[in-house]
Parts: structure tokens; sequence; C-alpha cells
């Protein structure tokens, strides 16, 4: 088995954003709802708040989804499954967009007060870093994201690894993750069994599966128990070591 050309993901896969969503969603929620009690640090965030974002987080899709996060934690709503979590995006689904132009505009002005102190709030996973330097170095790298290019290149040019900006599909690009593998296919004349996807979110896999596109769900970070559950019914393959996949790009 080998692949020509290997597709991340980015916030979960190649680092945590774990802390710096917490505090750009935390201040875009306070200008929705003109408040001005903004942050900075994690410091500023208790040990149950650090808690109760962390158990919501990996479901957020893209930036806007950060409206469904905050107001549920706002509102002590209890989401449990992926389910419960799908009904209040249906439900709120206007306040997305407005809300994800928020969010990248207070991530810009984090990013712009402390630049050094942003890219540490972002946290790589090295075992990462030293397969992905190695398969850029092959040309057979590439980046699908719905975070902003501008933050994914600043975190990876720390790493030591710059990707070129056709390797890098972000969420001005994306609809959807299997739009960013129709493009890749499409760009480079590949076969789609010659391309893999690699992912935390198991929601992003299913259709990327399904157009029958070889995929990982990948395990080395925080992973949602019923996400698991789903990946074992849909038979969505398991990945807890990103270092295996040198082995197919031979």
């Amino acid at each position: 088995m080998s692949y020509k050309y290997f597709v991340f993901d980015f916030d979960g896969v190649i680092c945590d954003s774990t802390e710096e969503c917490m505090i750009t969603s935390w201040n875009a929620w306070e200008v929705w709802n003109s408040r001005s009690e903004f942050r900075t640090t994690v410091k500023e965030f208790t040990e149950k708040d650090k808690r109760d974002f962390r158990s919501l987080r990996l479901r957020v899709r893209g930036a806007g989804e950060y409206y469904i996060l905050r107001r549920a934690l706002e509102e002590s709503l209890s989401i449990n499954t992926q389910d419960e979590y799908d009904i209040l995006e249906k439900k709120w689904i206007k306040n997305l967009t407005p809300f994800k132009e928020i969010f990248f505009r207070m991530r810009h002005q984090l990013r712009e007060n402390d630049l050094q102190h942003w890219i540490d709030l972002h946290p790589v996973y090295e075992d990462v870093i030293k397969v992905i330097s190695y398969l850029n170095k092959k040309n057979m790298l590439f980046i699908a994201t719905m975070k902003d290019a501008e933050s994914v290149n600043l975190i990876l040019k720390k790493n030591g690894l710059e990707l070129p900006s056709s390797k890098l599909l972000d969420q001005e690009v994306l609809k959807t993750k299997l739009h960013a593998m129709n493009i890749i296919k499409e760009q480079y004349g590949c076969d789609k069994q010659e391309m893999i996807f690699i992912d935390d979110n198991v929601t992003h896999l299913i259709d990327v599966a399904k157009a029958n596109y070889p995929i990982y769900l990948s395990t080395w970070g925080n992973t949602l128990d019923d996400h698991l559950i789903f990946a074992k019914q849909n038979l969505v393959p398991l990945l807890d070591s990103p270092i295996k996949l040198m082995e197919y790009s031979n």
C-alpha cells in the first residue's frame, strides 16, 4: 500500500489549537454580546472553563461554529452527542457566518498584539511535524483546513516548515474536506486511491470515504468517545501514530 499525496487536516492533527480557540472565541462572544471583558491568556480561565470548552471544542467544524459552543456554555446547555450538537447548528445557522467574521477579527487582534504568545498557544505534535516535513520534501504533502492560511503558515514556519501556497487549501477555498480532495485530484490528475486524507473529526471523513478516497481518523490528539464509536460502526480506520504514514510513501 502506498500513496502519492497525503492530505492533512491542521487543527487537532498537526497542532492543538484548543487554547487559542478558547481565548479567541471568548473575545468574539464578548463582541457579539456588546461586552468588553476580553482575555489574552489561558490563566484567565478557570479549570472548569477549560474542561467545559474542551468537552465541546472537538465538535466544532469551522470558526463560525464557535457561536454554538459559546452560546451552549453561556446557557448551560448539555451537548452529549453529535446529533444534539447538529440540532443546535441547524437552529442557529444564520448566526454562524457573522460570528465567523468576528472570530477571525479577534484572532487577528490577538496575533498582532503578541505574535510569539499567539504561536505558543498552538503546541504541535512533534511526530506529525517530522512526518509532514518528510512528505513535504517529497512533494507529497497537502493541508486542507477550515483555519485561515496565514495562521497555518505562521505556525508551520515557526516549526521549520514552509508549504507552497498551492498545497494549502484553507477556509477561503474550501466548502468541505471532500471539496479539498476533489480539487487536488483534478489539479494533479491522480487516482482517488493514490490519495489519503487524515482528520481528527470523524464527521469530516464520512463524505470523503463515501466518495471512495482512503481515510484515517487520527487519535493521537483528543478524540470524542461517541466519534470513536461512530468510526467503528462505519468502518472508519483509526491511526494512532503518524509515523506509520511514512511506510505508505514509498
